[in-house]
């Protein structure tokens, strides 16, 4: 299908914008315009949502957390350990609500979202292990942060869909607390460079820049087959939470995400994924069509089953 008319209007809008993005000179100065042009699709926290920003020690250094709690919930309250995307370049916790959305007031729930460290300063496996050190320390704080460690989901888009995808794998084998739910948004899962197709269209994420985010990540010792990169290359997914997946028709990515579900279900797993038609990598979540407001209520519906253990019956 073609790509929604208000989509297609919006890129042609902001072509300049981002090209102008893409030939930055300064990586900070492209973060800087990315994250601007990011926060403009926000649609808020939803109403009595209280944040509150954590630093917690990782190798050498520190991180920050934010938990989003909304007002009156009652402790423990189930929580979403939330990883943004931007291609382990781009993102910060602010660009994280954006993908997030308001899912704290709509499930109700806490969400901690993780500001990993990025490529290509820190390439794998540093992403992945600051992913890890945020979610040993939301179990580690749980009562103190008013969590109950037994219903925590985690969740991420795009480049936080694979490290998602990979931390769930961690969790497994490395014997942390298992999630109840991953929840993966247009994620890439197979690192391995993609083909260029001849005259690609520019506007959306191109499998150029995929690319080229992709080598950033995995530097110049990283092996692109290593599962915990590409997670769809694991040779065991048995034993993973139950994943609920949401994959754009027009994304380059969105074969991974639906054979990531092919493979999971032959694993013996549970597991779900919607295919939205008309749009492109992630672009559900600009508030301009209908897509953006039934997407979000069925990621909030999933998450609202899982935590009542409704959703695998």
């Amino acid at each position: 299908m073609a790509l929604d008319p208000p989509i297609q209007a919006l890129v042609a809008g902001l072509a300049a914008a981002a090209a102008a993005e893409r030939e930055a000179a300064d990586l900070n100065e492209r973060r800087r315009m990315s994250a601007a042009t990011m926060v403009l699709a926000s649609t808020g926290r939803g109403p009595d949502v209280v944040a509150a920003d954590h630093l917690i020690p990782v190798d050498g250094a520190e991180i920050r957390v934010r938990v989003l709690r909304p007002a009156g919930l009652a402790a423990p309250a189930p929580a979403l350990y939330f990883i943004h995307g931007g291609g382990w370049t781009l993102g910060d916790l602010d660009t994280a609500e954006v993908e997030c959305g308001p899912m704290a007031a709509m499930v109700p729930c806490v969400v901690v979202s993780v500001e990993y460290r990025l490529a290509p300063e820190h390439p794998f496996p540093v992403p992945l292990e600051d992913c890890a050190a945020g979610y040993r320390w939301l179990h580690d704080n749980a009562r103190e942060l008013g969590i109950d460690p037994a219903r925590v989901a985690v969740g991420g888009t795009s480049a936080g869909g694979n490290l998602a995808a990979a931390l769930c794998l961690l969790i497994r084998d490395d014997g942390m607390p298992r999630p109840v739910l991953q929840l993966l948004d247009a994620p890439g899962l197979d690192l391995r460079p993609l083909p260029i197709p001849e005259n690609e269209a520019l506007g959306g994420l191109t499998a150029t820049a995929i690319n080229e985010y992709a080598s950033n990540y995995i530097g110049e010792h990283g092996d692109p087959q290593n599962p915990l990169i590409s997670p769809l290359l694991a040779d065991d997914l048995s034993d993973l939470p139950p994943t609920f997946i949401t994959v754009a028709e027009l994304d380059p990515l969105c074969g991974q995400g639906e054979e990531y579900l092919e493979r999971l279900h032959a694993a013996g797993g549970a597991g779900v994924a919607f295919r939205v038609l008309a749009h492109s990598h992630g672009t559900w979540l600009i508030p301009i069509t209908a897509t953006f407001t039934l997407v979000r209520e069925v990621r909030a519906a999933a998450l609202r089953h899982a935590f009542a253990s409704t959703l695998v019956l």
